[in-house]
């Protein structure tokens, strides 16, 4: 049994502290199970491969099999104090597997990840078909419209309220008159944007809601309607 720490000997034949033997062993494996990783181009990339060991252990890169230099890549990489492989602005040519091995006097450990480089593509938003969908719901209860985007480069995503105006539910311009609910704010991110939460739902709270995503290409929408009614006894 090897057991990693400092210990204290009060009855040894020369008393005081000593290390025990430990083989490499890592730290927080959880966060290393993701083992593919299909990013667009031009993203970062960090791969973690932290490990510890008595005496400390050594930390070697592989790329598909061969032992990984920063000459090897334009703009090089780096490896940070938490044993982690960083890529910035990565291309197509950076694909591969990508093994971590490290090791002691003790033993050695190794774990791979696989990397995929998307090439961007051009285009508008996606939103995922029958998003957001129709919903009935009675007075008082809280509802949720989803609304699931793809799209590189990124979106901006907003939701809107069709309402009417002087009897109107269009301007002279032909364009719906809309009430924004929902904005992207400085720290929100793309998934809290995706969905709309109305609670406490009134009838006046009926209606048609959309979900519209923009981006420098082009902008995609998706419409559904809600119906609040009282429940039936």
């Amino acid at each position: 049994l090897q057991v990693y720490g400092t210990f204290l000997c009060l009855h040894c034949v020369y008393p005081g502290l000593f290390s025990l033997a430990l083989a490499p062993q890592w730290v927080m494996p959880e966060k290393m199970e993701k083992q593919l990783h299909a990013v667009p181009a031009s993203r970062t990339v960090k791969f973690r491969c932290q490990a510890i060991g008595n005496p400390t252990p050594t930390l070697r890169w592989y790329k598909n099999g061969k032992e990984f230099r920063k000459d090897q890549r334009i703009g090089g990489f780096k490896v940070n104090h938490m044993w982690t492989l960083i890529m910035e602005s990565v291309v197509p040519s950076d694909k591969g597997n990508y093994t971590c091995v490290v090791e002691n006097e003790h033993g050695s450990l190794k774990h791979t990840y696989l990397l995929d480089v998307v090439e961007r593509s051009p285009h508008r938003p996606i939103l995922q078909a029958g998003l957001p969908a129709n919903q009935t719901a009675v007075i008082g209860s809280d509802v949720e419209f989803v609304c699931r985007v793809f799209s590189d480069p990124q979106p901006h995503i907003q939701w809107l309220k069709h309402i009417t105006v002087n009897g109107s539910r269009e301007g002279p311009d032909g364009q719906p008159y809309v009430l924004v609910l929902k904005t992207a704010g400085l720290n929100t991110t793309d998934r809290e944007m995706e969905v709309l939460t109305l609670r406490n739902v009134t009838a006046e709270d009926s209606g048609q809601y959309t979900c519209f995503a923009g981006n420098s290409i082009g902008v995609s929408h998706h419409s559904a309607w809600l119906t609040v009614g009282r429940l039936c006894k």
